[in-house]
């Protein structure tokens, strides 16, 4: 321990900070992590691993010895506590499924927590949205890296509501980015995605389970953020675009796919939901909604019959900046 001690010692005097810090960490030190923040208090976490053996334990902890919060070797949980679904939620989940595949734009967010689901996500699930103009995976990563690469490049990328991993796989496989953090609500879908990123032999990268509507980020600490064929299954679609927008930095860039009215072969019900709880939307809908939030550089397009592609800035400081030297000369 004596040594332990003398080696940060002298790490602290001579060495930059990124040396100083990847040495803590390779110690098993606790290092403040620059994007994730308590699902309580919003206050930034500290990064925590574990070596035993050949097993390493990550976890996260708040602020001066507050709560844990624990990689389970897929993910790491940071929703703030509530019940899991219970064993007849799971089951009536899983009669529906089959009627989704048909269906997909009418079932509610729950269903995509059944193993079942996400097990079938990559299995022509997924692609079955493609009949209502969805751009088929790869041909999305073109057009999100397009757009992402002039405030992203090694930069953090965060894939919200990343299912079983289709574009988090991308993103990280390009080498474009510096972080690539994939996110879920759904257990199953977190399971899965570390599972593909095994089976083609890539590393994990850090997999969060949140709920959008309360993103566990500290703000303005992302690059980019994407969401594919994701805002109808969001209870609050404007509290997470909203959340969306408070964590990128200025100039920040979202893009996301959803699916349009012309989706729904029924009713559109009050509340523009779904009978089954999922949301479809109108254009003009999906461009005030990410205007009211904040964003800027507002592109929302139709694809096909029924998809959505959605493209936004977060201001750049210049020009919230500019805006404000224009509102006290005016004074």
């Amino acid at each position: 321990w004596d040594m332990l001690a003398l080696a940060l010692v002298a790490v602290t005097v001579v060495a930059p900070p990124a040396a100083k810090e990847r040495l803590i960490a390779a110690l098993g030190g606790a290092l403040r992590d620059p994007v994730l923040a308590s699902p309580r208090t919003g206050a930034p976490l500290f990064r925590e691993r574990t070596v035993l053996g050949r097993t390493v334990q990550l976890a996260y902890r708040e602020e001066d010895g507050g709560r844990l919060y624990r990689d389970n070797g897929a993910y790491v949980d940071l929703t703030p506590p509530g019940p899991d679904p219970t064993p007849d939620e799971l089951l009536n989940s899983l009669m529906t499924a089959a009627a989704a595949f048909v269906q997909p734009a009418q079932f509610g967010q729950s269903l995509f927590r059944n193993p079942a689901v996400s097990w079938a996500y990559e299995r022509g699930w997924r692609q079955n949205f493609n009949a209502n103009g969805f751009p088929g995976i790869d041909q999305e990563f073109e057009e999100v890296q397009a757009f992402f690469a002039p405030v992203a490049q090694r930069g953090v990328v965060l894939d919200m509501s990343c299912g079983s991993g289709l574009m988090t796989r991308r993103l990280a496989a390009s080498g474009a980015y510096r972080r690539v953090i994939g996110a879920d609500y759904s257990e199953s879908m977190l399971a899965e995605t570390a599972r593909r990123f095994r089976e083609e032999g890539m590393a994990v990268p850090d997999l969060v389970r949140c709920d959008v509507a309360a993103l566990p980020v500290q703000s303005a600490s992302l690059n980019a953020v994407h969401a594919g064929a994701a805002l109808h299954c969001w209870p609050d679609a404007e509290r997470g675009v909203g959340e969306i927008r408070r964590v990128l930095k200025p100039g920040g860039a979202f893009f996301a796919t959803t699916f349009l009215t012309a989706a729904l072969i029924g009713t559109r019900r009050a509340g523009g939901r779904t009978g089954a709880g999922f949301r479809v939307f109108e254009l003009d809908e999906l461009r005030g909604m990410l205007r009211d939030a904040g964003f800027v550089d507002v592109d929302v397009r139709q694809a096909g019959r029924a998809c959505a592609i959605c493209r936004a800035r977060a201001p750049a400081r210049a020009a919230r900046a500019r805006a404000a030297s224009g509102h006290r000369r005016c004074r």
